[in-house]
């Protein structure tokens, strides 16, 4: 596909307009090719800059059971409601958006209920141990900022909270100048949705800035003790200041690809070539989704190869993006994917307009989508190979569950120059 036929493609997510209200909020208008209209509104707060340990999560909670059709993203920084509805439901549907960030009821018997909902679905998730994992490697990628995860700690803290505690949270964050409204849709233009926005939206009080620490990423090791032949290992950097991010998404989808050859080929010392075998190994390179904190992670879960054997293939294939210049061929291949990936992602309304918000929370703007993906088709080998070292020379964060004995923090570190 061309350069051009990518272009067209873009015409279904396009910022028509970005305005402020007299109170703070960013409303931003677009054009996507989603039959409903979407209605997004992002709050600048999470569970890594939350002032109290899982009031963010509780709160979203409590607002999740006063209006149904809602979803919400969570990030680390950012919490996004969602939702859509018909073009005869704009109003209404904004009008109850709106209504759920200014004025929620915030009685002792919703609060409970929402505290019971989370503490189920905490001890019914602490078991498990891609959960686990999850949670281990985001408290190692952020150790200093942070207590380490503990499941009871977490359900005390809920339990404890009030609605005095709620409304102070809410009058922190949920205010004008922490809000980012995104309205995405082909059925409504910007003469009647900024009218609506400023009606309904317009009145939030407008609160102060709340802004978050930059410099939170530490890496680290950690490790849990498995019971069985099943083993994972995390592999994580920080890329939170990364500018060449077209760079960078060529990179991920060469390394996901070279990753997933490695782990499926083995070298025949008879032939002295590589051949295919069979593995249950299961690969994924990924950003990492703490929104405004975003690391690069590469994760490998097998029961048939051994902790070291699936460090020593991470290591050589990110060894190899830093000290060599890829083919022609896979280049071409690598930016076809890097597009595609990208293209997906901008063709849904939801992480759209969280990626906008987040940019906007940020970095005061979003950047052009067209010049973003349109650049990838330009990326050098150089370019991947420069950017490479950049990434991978920042801290590493490394968590394993697995029962035998392995590579050292260092020892990895080492392997991977």
């Amino acid at each position: 596909m061309t350069v051009i036929n990518y272009y067209f493609l873009l015409i279904f997510f396009q910022i028509m307009e970005k305005f402020k209200l007299n109170n703070g909020a960013t409303i931003v208008i677009t054009d996507c090719s989603s039959k409903e209209l979407s209605v997004s509104v992002t709050v600048n707060v999470g569970h890594v800059n939350e002032p109290k340990l899982g009031i963010a999560s509780l709160y979203e909670n409590v607002l999740m059971k006063q209006m149904s059709k809602v979803q919400t993203i969570y990030g680390g920084t950012v919490t996004s409601f969602f939702t859509g509805c018909a073009k005869e439901e704009a109003e209404v549907t904004i009008s109850k958006m709106a209504q759920l960030i200014k004025s929620p009821y915030l009685g002792k018997d919703l609060i409970e209920a929402a505290a019971f909902d989370i503490v189920e679905h905490t001890r019914d998730m602490a078991p498990l141990v891609k959960r686990q994992m999850k949670l281990l490697y985001k408290h190692t990628a952020f150790g200093t900022k942070r207590v380490l995860w503990d499941a009871e700690s977490y359900i005390a803290a809920l339990e404890s909270y009030g609605a005095e505690d709620l409304k102070e949270f809410a009058n922190k964050y949920y205010t004008g100048k922490n809000l980012v409204v995104v309205f995405a849709g082909k059925h409504l233009k910007s003469e009647v949705l900024k009218p609506l926005a400023e009606k309904y939206f317009g009145d939030i009080p407008s609160g102060e800035r709340q802004r978050v620490q930059n410099s939170i990423y530490t890496g680290g090791y950690g490790s849990i003790h498995s019971n069985g032949d099943y083993r994972q290992i995390m592999l994580g950097w920080d890329v939170t200041e990364i500018k060449e991010s077209s760079s960078a998404n060529v990179l991920m989808s060469m390394l996901a690809k070279r990753l997933e050859r490695s782990f499926n080929e083995k070298y025949d010392p008879v032939k002295k070539v590589k051949v295919a075998c069979s593995t249950d190994a299961q690969i994924e390179v990924k950003i990492a989704g703490y929104y405004g904190r975003r690391t690069l992670r590469i994760t490998v879960t097998s029961s048939q190869m051994s902790t070291n054997e699936m460090l020593d293939i991470v290591c050589q294939n990110v060894c190899r993006l830093q000290n060599s210049e890829a083919s022609e061929r896979r280049m071409e291949s690598s930016k076809q994917w890097a597009m595609s990936e990208k293209l997906w992602f901008f063709s849904q309304p939801q992480p759209a307009a969280v990626e906008t918000a987040w940019q906007l929370f940020g970095k005061g703007e979003m950047y052009d989508i067209n010049d973003r993906i349109n650049y990838i088709w330009n990326v050098s080998a150089h370019e991947v190979k420069a950017i490479s070292r950049d990434i991978f020379a920042a801290p590493l964060t490394m968590v394993l569950y697995t029962d035998e004995p392995h590579y050292s923090y260092k020892e990895v570190q080492e392997k991977l120059k």
